[in-house]
């Protein structure tokens, strides 16, 4: 007859003792909460930045926040505003919230927004505005998670703005929760500001 122990299902003393805690998941719902509800007052924020640059080539002029519970088995919040989602032309500044690592923004640009944009950045780039940011060198347009194929944009050669699509980003981390409001004000303000000369 089959265990627990034998099924390899027993837990160790750490596991018990979460298992254990409900006020663990009570707590991590309502950070979650939080977290969404922060990108909600942000998003009225950064539609006023926009609106006054009258960024006029996106689609979309409301913002989509979701929650979800597995990015990379952990829980997320993320925002999309601005935002245009085409088979082919994407145009997203995502605001992140990854559970257990950092916040982040994201510019992602691709097909005709990223001719429109293009030169821009590489202006940007060259004078120097987009200090601890870095970009995407792989193809994979939905991975977030700075890992090897995150280049620091003031190290990365002129050819990497030759991918199909430009996603750069700059993240902080969470022990600095209370800087973060100012965090995104200020990069999504150097994104739009960017864009729009």
């Amino acid at each position: 007859m089959a265990t627990l122990q034998t099924m390899n299902t027993a837990l160790t003393t750490y596991e018990m003792r979460l298992v254990k805690d409900a006020k663990l998941l009570l707590t991590k719902n309502e950070i979650i909460q939080k977290v969404y509800h922060f990108f909600g007052v942000l998003s009225e924020e950064y539609k006023t930045l926009t609106a006054a640059k009258q960024l006029d080539t996106v689609v979309s002029t409301n913002a989509k926040i979701a929650k979800g519970e597995n990015y990379k088995g952990l829980p997320y919040v993320i925002m999309d505003y601005p935002r245009a989602f085409g088979k082919e032309d994407v145009f997203a500044i995502r605001t992140f919230f990854w559970w257990g690592n950092f916040f982040s923004i994201t510019l992602q640009l691709s097909g005709r927004y990223r001719q429109r944009y293009e030169a821009a950045i590489e202006k940007g780039i060259k004078e120097d505005a987009f200090d601890g940011w870095f970009i995407v060198t792989s193809e994979d347009r939905w991975q977030h998670d700075f890992d090897e194929d995150y280049v620091p944009l003031r190290t990365a050669g002129e050819e990497i703005l030759h991918l199909s699509h430009i996603k750069i980003a700059k993240k902080i981390p969470l022990d600095k929760w209370d800087e973060t409001h100012s965090f995104f004000k200020k990069n999504f303000t150097l994104l739009i500001e960017t864009l729009c000369g």
